[in-house]
C-alpha cells in the first residue's frame, strides 16, 4: 500500500514539472540557436540600410591644376552608387554622363571650376575642381602648342625653320626645359671640346634651313634622315621647352659661332594615359622579356602592321641596336633565325613596316636564352692494379703449389 502512493506521488510531481517546463520555453524553428537568429537579423538590416545612403565621389580631380592658355588637362572622376551624374560645364553636348568612372581632356580658356553633382533616390552630392589658365608669354614670343598622342603616348612631329644666316651651311639647334638652357634634353653640337672634328646640323636645303624633332623623338627613315634631329626620347606631356639657333660653318668651310637666335617657346600638350605597353608592332615570339628561350632556331613573330606587305627585322647583342647579327626582310609577320645563340645570354630584337609606306621602328624587345647544360660525367678511369699486387699475387701461388707439391709428395712415401 505504501508502496503505490509513492509511485503516485512521483508520478504527479514530474507531471509538474514537465507543464511548468513547457510553460517557460519559447519554440524556434528547426535548426536555429537563441543565440545566431539575433545576429542574422541585425546583418541583413546594416545591408539594407547600406542601401539607403546618397551617393559617394570617391574623386573628382583635374590634372594639371594650372596650364597656360590653349594647353589641355585631364578630369577625371570616380563615382560609386549614382543613378545619374552631371558635370558642369558641360564636358559634352548634353552636360550629363553615365559613367560612375572615366576621364576627359579638357581646354578652358579661362580659370575654370568643374562640379560634379551624382543623384539617387537617396539623397545627392556635389564635388568641384577648380582648373588655372595663365596667360604667358615670354620676350613676346608667344607659345607655341604641340599635339599629344595619348594612345602611343607620343608628341607629334615639331618642325622648325629659320632664315639662312651669312651663307651659313651648318647649324646649331637646342631645346631645353628652362629658359636659361641649364637641362638641355637636345644639343645637335658640334662639341669641339670632346671632339674638335665634330660638325653641327646640316640642312637639307642650306638656303631654306629647317629640321623637324619626329614624333617621340625617334629618328627619321633614311639617310641623312630627311633633316631629322632627336635620336631617342619623348618630349613629356604637359611640359614647356624652349628652343634656340645659331650658325656654326659657313658655306665657304669656315668655322663660325654666330649670336644664339632669340628663346622660342612650345608646349607638348596634356594627353590621357597610354592604354598599349609600346606603340606599334606588339612581340608575340619570342614574348617581351622571357627568359629560358631556345639557342637554335629561334622564330620571331610579331602583331601584323596594318595593309604593310614586307617588314625588316633586327637581330642584335645590344639594347640600343648597334651590334646587329642579323638583319633581313620578309613578306610575313614571322621570321626564323638558322644561327645558334650563346647559352645564357640576352639579345634583343625590333621590327618595322618598309612597304608600301616604311614606319617608325617597334619597341625593342629582348628575350634570355636557356642555362648551359650541366656537363656530362666522365666514366670513371678504369682501376689500374700496382705492381706490387701482383709480387704478392705471384708469391702466393707459388706458396700455394708448394704446397700442393709437399702433400702429394708426403702421400706417396707414405703408401
Amino acid at each position: 500500500m505504501h508502496k503505490r502512493k509513492f509511485h503516485l506521488t512521483l508520478a504527479v510531481i514530474s507531471l509538474a514539472v514537465l507543464v511548468s517546463s513547457a510553460g517557460g520555453c519559447v519554440a524556434l524553428p528547426k535548426g536555429t540557436s537563441p543565440v545566431t537568429a539575433p545576429v542574422a537579423a541585425a546583418t541583413e538590416d546594416a545591408a539594407e540600410a547600406a542601401k539607403n545612403l546618397p551617393p559617394v565621389v570617391n574623386s573628382f580631380s583635374v590634372m594639371p591644376s594650372a596650364i597656360n592658355a590653349g594647353q589641355s588637362a585631364v578630369l577625371s572622376w570616380d563615382i560609386s552608387g549614382a543613378r545619374e551624374l552631371t558635370i558642369a560645364p558641360a564636358i559634352d553636348s548634353s552636360g550629363s554622363s553615365t559613367i560612375a568612372k572615366g576621364d576627359v581632356q579638357v581646354s578652358p580658356s579661362t580659370t575654370t571650376t568643374y562640379t560634379v553633382t551624382a543623384t539617387n533616390d537617396f539623397g545627392r552630392i556635389t564635388r568641384s575642381a577648380t582648373v588655372v589658365v595663365n596667360s604667358t608669354d615670354i620676350d613676346g614670343i608667344g607659345d607655341r602648342l604641340v599635339g599629344f598622342d595619348p594612345v602611343s603616348g607620343r608628341n607629334d612631329e615639331i618642325d622648325l625653320n629659320w632664315e639662312q644666316l651669312c651663307l651659313a651651311s651648318e647649324y646649331q639647334v637646342q631645346i631645353a626645359k628652362d629658359p636659361g638652357f641649364s637641362i638641355i634634353v637636345l644639343d645637335t653640337g658640334p662639341f669641339p671640346r670632346i671632339d674638335p672634328t665634330s660638325r653641327g646640323f646640316v640642312p637639307a636645303d642650306p638656303t631654306a634651313p629647317g629640321a623637324y624633332f619626329p614624333a617621340g623623338g625617334r629618328i627619321g627613315v633614311g639617310s641623312p634622315f630627311n633633316s631629322a634631329v632627336g635620336l631617342y626620347g619623348v618630349l613629356e606631356a604637359g611640359h614647356q621647352y624652349y628652343v634656340r639657333f645659331r650658325a656654326t660653318r659657313a658655306a665657304t668651310g669656315q668655322i663660325m659661332f654666330s649670336p644664339w637666335s632669340p628663346v622660342y617657346k612650345f608646349t607638348v600638350k596634356s594627353g590621357l594615359g597610354a592604354r598599349t605597353p609600346g606603340y606599334g608592332i606588339q612581340a608575340l615570339s619570342p614574348i617581351d622579356k622571357c627568359t629560358g628561350c631556345s639557342v637554335t632556331e629561334t622564330a620571331f613573330s610579331w602583331t601584323p602592321f596594318k595593309d604593310t606587305i614586307k617588314y625588316r627585322v633586327q637581330l642584335a647583342r645590344d639594347a640600343a641596336m648597334t651590334q646587329i647579327m642579323a638583319q633581313a626582310d620578309t613578306t610575313t609577320s614571322a621570321y626564323s633565325y638558322q644561327g645558334t645563340l650563346e647559352y645564357g645570354t640576352s639579345y634583343y630584337w625590333r621590327v618595322m613596316a618598309v612597304e608600301p609606306t616604311p614606319s617608325d621602328w617597334s619597341a625593342v624587345f629582348t628575350f634570355h636564352t636557356m642555362e648551359a647544360p650541366a656537363p656530362a660525367t666522365p666514366p670513371s678511369p678504369a682501376q689500374v692494379v700496382p705492381l706490387w699486387a701482383w709480387v704478392v699475387v705471384a708469391a702466393g701461388s707459388v706458396l700455394i703449389i708448394a704446397v700442393v707439391v709437399l702433400l702429394v709428395m708426403s702421400r706417396r712415401r707414405a703408401a
